[in-house]
């Protein structure tokens, strides 16, 4: 199974791997890092480095990062290794919950899962036929 690094600046990375656990439980073979504006930049790229190393199985990690060009991804530079390490920009909950759904079978999909991200920003529509039940 494929590791997973969430990065953002603050805690959204923290949040969104909070929220994800009400969809998948607690999960192994993740780690949420926030960047903080009082942080050494040097010393958060160790930790990105601890964290695909703690996170990495053998079957490689796919490192989702809040901002493209932000520091967080910036600092992924280095680990950057296609097939073993892959870094997405502009993570958001559907993102995320496809993934989680996707590494079970241990085949992540790049273009799929970016293309689930994307449609993930829509605005809300309620159709008369949803239940009450079907919502989370």
């Amino acid at each position: 199974m494929k590791g997973i690094v969430l990065l953002s600046h603050g805690n959204l990375a923290e949040g969104l791997l909070q929220a994800s656990a009400i969809f998948f439980g607690e999960q192994p073979q993740i780690q949420a890092l926030g960047y903080q504006m009082t942080e050494d930049c040097d010393e958060f790229a160790e930790k990105i480095g601890y964290a695909i190393a703690a996170v990495d199985s053998g079957e490689g990690v796919i490192i989702l990062c809040d901002l493209f060009a932000g520091t967080p991804a910036h600092k992924t530079t280095g680990y950057l290794n296609p097939g073993k390490v892959d870094v997405l920009c502009g993570v958001n909950l559907p993102l995320l919950l496809e993934i989680l759904g996707q590494r079970q079978t241990g085949q992540l999909d790049l273009e799929e899962l970016m293309m689930t991200g994307r449609e993930g920003i829509r605005p809300w529509q309620p159709t008369a036929d949803l239940q009450e039940e079907e919502f989370y």
